[in-house]
């Protein structure tokens, strides 16, 4: 049997990757599987951060393409998992499984099509190109860089009654001299030689005017004179592509230097007929993470589906000799679906301000790259000047796993301020970093919203919040009661077990019998 997976987000290496890896690595000792994905991340370098055996697992690396233009390959096997988060497609295969972590409301089609109108506008004015074959990574910042590029590479450029000069550097990642064949409109015009040494080739094409309505084909091709192989992915990058026209200029002004991230998805058009309901339909089963996923699953689509929590290594975790310490783990990000950091902190600080004393509050999490992520975390860190407050910001993990073990107290605040009927998505799906810390022996006291009552039994194993005061009032609570604390951080501990993998493996083994893949 084949087993195909799809997930666009593989190389995060995220809480969704650990789940549909984990997936893998369990289908795996039965049947060979395929992960497939865009942006190349090194399979040791997955299997030791998730801590996995993927030795039976395939990482296949395509170009990156629209979520309905992955429906072909998933003929190619007779078991095809979808576990990337909203993507949605029809499928093809004998079986299938759609995993969500999160289900799309159908009404945002109407806004989906929007969009494709006004990014198709956008792009015929500003001349962007497009690339249906060959880039596996765009990064549309000062300078327009195409990463991974496997050959044939296909650029599709617009037409001007005028010519105009295309220019790009282009050189191999390998040690060896490459000739490339360059097409213009099925036409041979050129050749690229790309040196041993693997510096950047420099290259410019003259593009001849044309229909003004019509595109212009750039395919760019290996001969294999030397390598005797077809390049394959990642062996080249693509770097400087200018077209030498006052449009583009506007566009590299306006759209790799002021607003990266509306350039980056300039590159990506929603589907012109898409249905979120009918590619789901397609399916044999939905696999949901958590009850609230379920519940918006039936909300939102009316459909019903299982529920496969995600794994957590509790093993990793142990309670350690207990500081006066709060702890909140989440990466630092902006935007109104962050981790509210900003909320815990001014918590904290008014405990202290009250009169709390000997306690420290520690956050921790990855950082994410941007302008506007960088000043939220300095405004984290502007907030908590002066108290005792401690950020880490890209802990190692042996750092993170003492820090859980060595907390009393956890705090999670995702989604607090935001409504959750109108926006469940910016609520917490489930609570991984919350179950790490009940493994640890750390008592949760995190918001009463999104996934977290499923883990969290309400004064037995911690609490659960709406207000502020409530976050305070509980949290007040344990720092003076050291006896209900320790009863909490046992009765955490133990609760947390249900969450490994021991636990997941058999759920799992349940749900592939349902659609007749696997029996004991």
């Amino acid at each position: 049997m084949r087993v195909g997976m799809y997930n666009r987000w593989l190389a995060t290496l995220g809480g969704g990757e650990k789940l549909s890896l984990t997936v893998a690595e369990y289908i795996s000792r039965q049947y060979p599987v395929t992960v497939i994905s865009h942006k190349t991340v090194d399979k040791d370098l997955a299997a030791s951060r998730l801590s996995l055996d993927l030795s039976n697992v395939e990482f296949q690396f395509i170009s990156e393409r629209l979520a309905p233009e992955i429906t072909p390959i998933t003929s190619d096997y007779d078991l095809f998992i979808n576990a990337s988060f909203l993507d949605f497609f029809p499928c093809l295969s004998p079986k299938s499984v759609n995993l969500v972590y999160f289900p799309t409301p159908v009404e945002y089609e109407p806004v989906m099509k929007s969009r494709r109108v006004m990014k198709s506008v956008l792009r015929r004015l500003m001349l962007v190109p497009s690339f249906p074959s060959g880039v596996v990574s765009i990064e549309a910042g000062p300078i327009s860089q195409y990463r991974g590029i496997e050959l044939p590479l296909t650029v599709l450029l617009p037409a001007l009654r005028r010519e105009y000069i295309l220019q790009f550097d282009i050189a191999a990642y390998k040690a060896v001299e490459h000739r490339l064949v360059v097409f213009l409109n099925d036409q041979e015009i050129n050749h690229i030689v790309l040196p041993r040494d693997k510096s950047f080739v420099h290259y410019e094409l003259t593009v001849p005017g044309k229909g003004a309505d019509s595109v212009h084909e750039l395919v760019i091709q290996d001969n294999e004179s030397e390598s005797g192989l077809n390049l394959g992915v990642p062996d080249m990058t693509m770097m400087n592509f200018i077209i030498r026209h006052p449009r583009y200029r506007l566009y590299q002004l306006f759209f790799e230097r002021m607003f990266r991230g509306w350039g980056e998805r300039l590159y990506n058009l929603p589907p012109g007929v898409f249905s979120i309901l009918k590619s789901v339909d397609t399916y044999d089963a939905i696999w949901g993470i958590s009850e609230f996923s379920r519940y918006w699953i039936e909300q939102y689509w009316h459909k019903q589906c299982e529920i496969l929590t995600p794994p957590v290594n509790v093993e990793d975790f142990q309670p350690l000799e207990k500081k006066n310490q709060i702890l909140s783990v989440g990466r630092f990000f902006a935007g109104s679906h962050n981790k509210k950091h900003l909320v815990m902190v001014n918590a904290f600080k008014e405990m202290i301000d009250t009169g709390l004393r000997g306690w420290e509050f520690h956050l921790a999490g990855g950082t994410t790259p941007g302008l506007g992520h960088e000043e939220y975390l300095k405004k984290v860190y502007d907030a908590a000047t002066g108290y005792p407050i401690t950020i880490h910001p890209n802990i190692a993990f042996q750092d993170l796993v003492k820090l859980y073990g060595e907390s009393g107290i956890y705090w999670h605040a995702s989604g607090f301020g935001e409504d959750v009927d109108k926006e469940p998505i910016k609520f917490e799906h489930f609570g991984i970093t919350t179950v790490e810390a009940m493994a640890s022996g750390c008592v949760p006291v995190v918001i009463g919203k999104g996934g977290q009552p499923e883990i969290v039994r309400n004064g037995e194993t911690g609490f659960l919040w709406l207000t502020i005061e409530d976050l305070k009032n509980h949290t007040q609570k344990l720092i003076r009661d050291s006896k209900m604390r320790q009863q909490f951080s046992l009765a955490a501990e133990a609760e947390s077990h249900y969450y490994d993998k021991e636990h997941f493996n058999e759920n799992l083994r349940r749900l592939l019998e349902k659609i007749e893949i696997m029996r004991r």
